[in-house]
């Protein structure tokens, strides 16, 4: 029956990430996200079986190749901090969010004033905790401060927003993110189409629960 559940979930995620017009090079960051959530549901469903050893959650979380070269884009990220990102990525895909956070904590303490850490660490915590949870927006909040007017934080945490499934919460993150974009950024039409692929699956949304309400 747990099976059976988790392929429905599967293939109701393919529908919405191909409703609200997520390009497929993405598909693996939210896909990993529900993997992540479906071992925790696999594991918290079979506590009840006696004698069976509780192994750690080492379900690896794709990091896509396309986020980190946005991230070399807003930030342009020192060597130091280029390791320290690239470390925590590697150890997201080993399945280990908790040390990927814990590294950027350290890495933070020696450098606090470091928008393009504290902005990993919320994105990490996100994936960590499957929700942008207290720890994960005070990372942004700290990031935003320390860089503000630059996109580079409000995206990310809309993404977080949007990889813990809460559409609309994404949507305002980045538009911010937009209008702190350089008019001759390259990035600037990514921004710009994922608020619109938002607004479409919050149309869609509404209309489905009969509202017919447009965000």
């Amino acid at each position: 029956m747990n099976l059976l559940i988790l392929a429905l979930v599967g293939v109701a995620a393919a529908g919405v990430l191909w409703g609200l017009g997520v390009a497929r090079r993405l598909w693996t960051i939210a896909g990993a996200a529900l993997v992540l959530g479906a071992a925790g549901f696999a594991l918290q469903s079979q506590t009840h079986r006696p004698g069976k050893p509780v192994e750690a959650d080492v379900t690896p979380i794709t990091v896509d190749p396309g986020m980190v070269a946005f991230r070399e884009m807003v930030f342009a990220p020192s060597r130091e901090d280029r390791l320290a990102l690239v470390t925590a990525d590697a150890r997201l895909q080993f399945g280990d969010a908790h040390a990927a956070a814990e590294g950027l904590r350290a890495e933070i303490a020696l450098r606090p004033g470091n928008a393009a850490l504290w902005t990993g660490l919320g994105y990490v915590l996100a994936l960590h905790d499957r929700a942008v949870s207290p720890a994960a927006k005070f990372a942004f909040r700290q990031a935003v401060k320390l860089a503000p007017g630059t996109p580079g934080p409000p995206f990310f945490l809309g993404m977080a927003y949007v990889d813990a499934g809460d559409f609309a919460a994404a949507r305002p993150a980045w538009v911010y993110a937009l209008a702190a974009t350089p008019k001759d950024a390259p990035y600037r039409a990514d921004i710009a189409d994922r608020i619109v692929a938002v607004d479409q699956f919050l149309r869609m949304s509404a209309a489905q629960r009969g509202t017919g309400v447009a965000p």
